[in-house]
């Protein structure tokens, strides 16, 4: 039996690996068209939202405490962009890309974003709780 923090460790992993599902259409399409997401300075948000859920998919697949540093500087770029994204999208000015069902994706980054930040400290929790 698998112990629950290794269980949300996995969650993790999938959660990053299920975004990056989501972000690898738009990245070939930005590649294509040079329009499919916004750009920070000269780096489209989308390689940025991208390397930052790789970072806090791979923290969670090769644990270790002394990474928490990898998987904070993933989340917290990730949640500070799609907040931006969000409240642009909400007072009118169309700035993230959309799914199928025009559902702007930086409101599902948000969401999963926070989630997985929540999932982690829980997990440093539990961490820390079986160390003491």
């Amino acid at each position: 039996m698998f112990p629950l923090s290794r269980m949300l460790r996995l969650g993790l992993a999938g959660g990053s690996l299920y975004v990056l599902n989501w972000i690898f259409p738009i990245l070939f399409a930005h590649w294509h068209a040079g329009n499919a997401c916004p750009h920070l300075g000269l780096v489209p948000a989308c390689y940025l939202v991208m390397v930052c859920y790789a970072a806090m998919g791979i923290t969670a697949l090769f644990w270790n405490k002394q990474l928490s540093w990898l998987f904070f500087s993933g989340a917290v770029p990730v949640i500070f962009m799609a907040m931006i994204g969000t409240v642009l999208e909400i007072t009118g000015l169309p700035t993230c890309p959309r799914s199928d069902t025009g559902l702007p994706l930086c409101y599902m980054s948000l969401l999963v974003g926070v989630m997985m930040l929540v999932v982690f400290l829980y997990v440093l929790k539990l961490e820390r709780i079986k160390t003491d």
